[in-house]
């Protein structure tokens, strides 16, 4: 501080919040005129302060300097019609941006579509899981249900996979002990189990009775998926072929369709 209420150009800034080469500009713009030392030196007062103030409150709502100008001075009436104006502005902005954030993520959202975490997915689903994927998108690639699937897919995260793999144990686990205890299949507990293997390839893409047969007897076919059931998936078939039949699915030739 130079002395009493005057300030340097470097506590007048600091104190503004702004830099010294904004408060030269100020100058020459006319809006911040300090007085001069016999040195030549730059001393503000309070009342500078105050209109500086006003100057970077003005700046810090996006009002363009030449504009300040004219509403430093300006009578209350022409400040308020001055603002109004400069907020219809900044709303028109706001929306703009609005319109082009929706775009980058739009955009974000096609970028990354179809990219799977294949780590996560071997860390749960184990490490034939990416052979399986290329398989089955040889097989099913074309088909509106792989599309649904892989979009899914690449959405998901390792919470989700191991989700899962919990639920699929879980399954499992349950198949083998109803298969033990002699659940009969057309029971309500079976159909029970029925319903909760649904639910499992449904979050995928739509399943009907007769889809479901069909992928149950895969899963007989294909010894690979065996272990995923802990061998009871020929018990699993016997569930899925009686609600099948009991839905109306001619069980001797169910169609995808």
């Amino acid at each position: 501080m130079a002395d009493g209420n005057e300030y340097t150009i470097g506590e007048a800034a600091e104190a503004l919040g702004v830099s010294t080469k904004a408060l030269r500009h100020w100058e020459t713009l006319g809006l911040l005129e300090p007085a001069r030392t016999w040195a030549d030196h730059r001393i503000y007062t309070e009342a500078d302060l105050e209109r500086g103030a006003t100057i970077a409150l003005y700046r810090g709502v996006g009002v363009p300097l030449a504009q300040i100008a004219t509403l430093i001075d300006a009578s209350g009436a022409t400040l308020t019609r001055a603002l109004k104006h400069h907020q219809e502005a900044l709303a028109t902005q706001k929306r703009a941006l609005d319109a082009q954030l929706a775009s980058v993520q739009t955009l974000i959202q096609q970028a990354t579509k179809g990219s799977i975490d294949m780590d996560a997915m071997k860390k749960y689903l184990g490490e034939d899981m990416p052979a399986y994927q290329a398989e089955a998108e040889q097989r099913w690639g074309d088909t509106p249900e792989w599309a649904a699937s892989q979009e899914k897919l690449a959405q998901m995260g390792e919470s989700d996979f191991a989700r899962l793999q919990q639920e699929q144990d879980a399954l499992a686990a349950d198949l083998v002990a109803a298969r033990d205890a002699g659940v009969e299949p057309g029971s309500d507990e079976a159909a029970a189990l029925v319903e909760r293997h649904r639910e499992s390839i449904a979050q995928w893409y739509d399943v009907t009775p007769a889809r479901q047969l069909i992928l149950a007897r895969m899963y007989v076919g294909d010894p690979r998926f065996h272990e995923a059931y802990d061998g009871a998936q020929d018990y699993l078939l016997e569930l899925v072929t009686a609600h099948a039949k009991a839905e109306g699915v001619d069980v001797d030739d169910p169609q995808w369709d």
